[in-house]
């Protein structure tokens, strides 16, 4: 609460300033110093919602086929993991989502046998009962599978540091009549956020 009282002070007092600078009326320049206080104050507030809100999704039950809306929602707005190109990070139980795979074709509108390359979201997800560190792939609201036990921890915690979602380049093998669609992500260790992505 400090830290935004002292922004919003800040912000009046440039205001202010570059009013009786240009020689503008002071309540000109205040008021527009007011209005650009309450924009900021407002976006501050939507940002600390948001993160409260999508971790207490996280934590709220096992997503199950598809994540929850409020966390789809934070995915576009989730910071890009750095990848080298070689799409080695493999991702297991994607049969379990064979409706997943069908949705994914029909969104992109390909025929089965087809890649797709996406974008996709790795979520933690704290409240999955077969891992303490589950790190899920979903396509928008669809789930598509998750990292290997053995490989997640690491990911999982590096992911609740950043809202617990981030996003990735992804290779996406569509085999639907077979049910042996696979799904392969451009991501490297350590985990590096992809600046201005």
């Amino acid at each position: 609460m400090g830290y935004s009282i002292l922004r919003a002070i800040v912000v009046l007092a440039l205001f202010w300033g570059a009013g009786e600078y240009l020689q503008l009326p002071s309540i000109l320049s205040v008021g527009v110093g007011l209005v650009v206080a309450g924009v900021l104050q407002f976006f501050a507030w939507y940002a600390r919602k948001t993160q409260v809100y999508t971790a207490s999704e996280l934590r709220g039950k096992p997503f199950g086929e598809l994540v929850p809306p409020i966390v789809v929602e934070s995915i576009d707005s989730a910071p890009a993991l750095l990848g080298d190109e070689s799409y080695s990070q493999k991702v297991v139980g994607t049969k379990a989502f064979a409706r997943g795979f069908e949705k994914v074709m029909q969104y992109a509108g390909v025929a089965d046998g087809s890649l797709v390359e996406v974008q996709s979201a790795l979520i933690a997800e704290p409240a999955n009962p077969n891992s303490s560190h589950a790190v899920a792939v979903a396509v928008g609201a669809v789930m598509l599978g998750y990292i290997p036990e053995f490989e997640s921890e690491a990911l999982f915690s590096f992911l609740m540091n950043h809202r617990g979602v981030a996003r990735v380049n992804t290779n996406i093998y569509l085999e639907v009549a077979y049910q042996e669609s696979r799904v392969e992500i451009d991501l490297v260790r350590p985990y590096q956020i992809a600046r201005g992505v």
